[in-house]
């Protein structure tokens, strides 16, 4: 940011993908309410919501400052109230020039670096050059729809859609506010024309499928909604951000890079201490040709999956799952360590239900497409505590159980394919190994 005091931290991996703010950024919702990645409950089960994503308040590290294995504190982390978070305001301004203004005052006094429109002369094709390299800096970006599609950009795709398109092929936490009737954005002395109208119902459509949003009426609600969404994002998906220059922070120290170093090389991108992986499951689900799924269960992932599941296998993708033999030993042994936390029903009943949420993910898409691809399911006899999700060789999340302890109490990885051998596909050799084994015992069924 040319003149600014603060400088970005890291590099911002254009293809990290999004994650949820306190409404899901996806439609279906994440990994669900009350629930880590791995389908496990948080505390009692609850059921899928259709509107909203809680999680608790993250715990602050218990190591945090203690002396490392040489006798040196490991660096100091950035503190949340040191970073400044740009956000990109993405709105048309005939019907919506107060509220955006409210918005973008109500950022000021939060403390977010706000940008928008606003910082551009002319909507022409060249400022379209300086809006991607905006949004490209920025955090966050905020969609408001209210009654107008706006102006387009040479072409049939107006900027705001634009602008939308861009930051979610960046894989930029997006926030949508939708006004809950348009018509009473509607003045005297302005009207929609009806060209306009049917390009906005397409656009609220598209969005609908792609995220869930907040509903708005008047400013005051919108005001409200568009901070605490941000904080609540900041807390549970922080992006690099800004920092001052001088920040002592910003240098990291031996132990901290022997650390950072190695997790790249095997393509670990993120370490998740609570199990969540927000959006970035269900878009990389959606979008994947080959789909391994390994899980002591797989239930409550499944469930919440279900219509990111359903897109690939319209698409054509091939979707194998391994779940434990429902009568074998190794449930008997996961029930009996973890009753000692609380009293549940066995994974047993879970595993049993699975084929059949399988079952209807093949309907559905079957429904969709004349080309959809394929659903097996195979039952293992002994494997760790885990679950493991790989999208074709380019992503995956892992999460390593320990019972009596549950997974939101171990930490997740996140990888990404690496040039060179990683551990994404240290996991597909392990998936792929376990799959030829149960099939060689008659223990894979094609699902139809």
């Amino acid at each position: 940011m040319p003149g600014s005091r603060f400088r970005r931290r890291g590099k911002q991996d254009p293809s990290e993908p999004e994650r949820p703010a306190e409404h899901v950024e996806v439609r279906g919702g994440g990994v669900g309410a009350g629930a880590d990645v791995a389908g496990n409950a948080i505390g009692p089960r609850s059921s899928v919501t259709n509107n909203f994503n809680y999680y608790g308040t993250a715990e602050p590290d218990p190591h945090a400052g203690t002396p490392g294995p040489t006798g040196t504190a490991p660096p100091a982390t950035i503190g949340q109230d040191e970073r400044r978070y740009q956000v990109f305001v993405s709105s048309t301004s005939l019907d919506l020039k107060r509220h955006r203004e409210a918005v973008i005052d109500e950022l000021v006094k939060e403390g977010y670096i706000p940008s928008g429109m606003e910082l551009f002369d002319a909507r022409s094709e060249g400022a379209w050059e300086v809006v991607e390299r905006v949004i490209n800096d920025c955090d966050y970006l905020v969609l408001i729809l209210g009654a107008r599609y706006g102006d387009l950009t040479g072409g049939e795709v107006g900027f705001t859609e634009r602008e939308y398109d861009h930051a979610r092929s960046l894989g930029k936490p997006i926030l949508v506010f939708v006004h809950a009737n348009p018509v009473e954005l509607h003045t005297d002395s302005w009207q929609p024309t009806p060209e306009d109208t049917e390009r906005l119902a397409a656009f609220r459509e598209k969005v609908r499928t792609e995220r869930l949003w907040k509903p708005w009426r008047t400013t005051a609600d919108l005001r409200t909604d568009v901070t605490r969404s941000l904080r609540l994002a900041v807390r549970h998906n922080p992006q690099p951000g800004w920092v001052k220059g001088n920040s002592i922070a910003h240098t990291f120290s031996a132990e901290w890079q022997n650390l950072v170093a190695p997790g790249t090389q095997i393509g670990v991108v993120r370490i998740s201490v609570d199990g969540q992986a927000g959006n970035a499951l269900s878009e990389n689900l959606g979008k994947a040709s080959s789909i391994g799924i390994m899980s002591t269960s797989g239930k409550r992932l499944i469930e919440i999956q279900t219509p990111y599941l359903t897109k690939a296998l319209a698409a054509g993708a091939r979707i194998r799952v391994l779940v434990p033999l429902p009568d074998g030993q190794f449930l008997a042994d996961v029930d009996e360590s973890e009753s000692l936390w609380d009293q549940r029903s066995p994974i047993t009943a879970e595993v049993r239900e699975v084929e059949a949420r399988l079952r209807a993910i093949v309907r559905e898409a079957g429904a969709r497409s004349t080309t959809a691809g394929s659903v097996e399911i195979g039952f293992f006899t002994t494997h760790l505590r885990s679950t493991m999700i790989l999208c074709d060789r380019d992503w995956g999340w892992v999460t390593l159980t320990l019972p009596p302890a549950r997974a939101p109490e171990t930490p997740s990885l996140e990888l990404r394919g690496t040039q060179d051998f990683g551990l994404i596909d240290a996991c597909w050799k392990h998936f792929d190994r376990t799959w030829a084994i149960v099939g060689e015992r008659g223990e894979v069924r094609t699902i139809s």
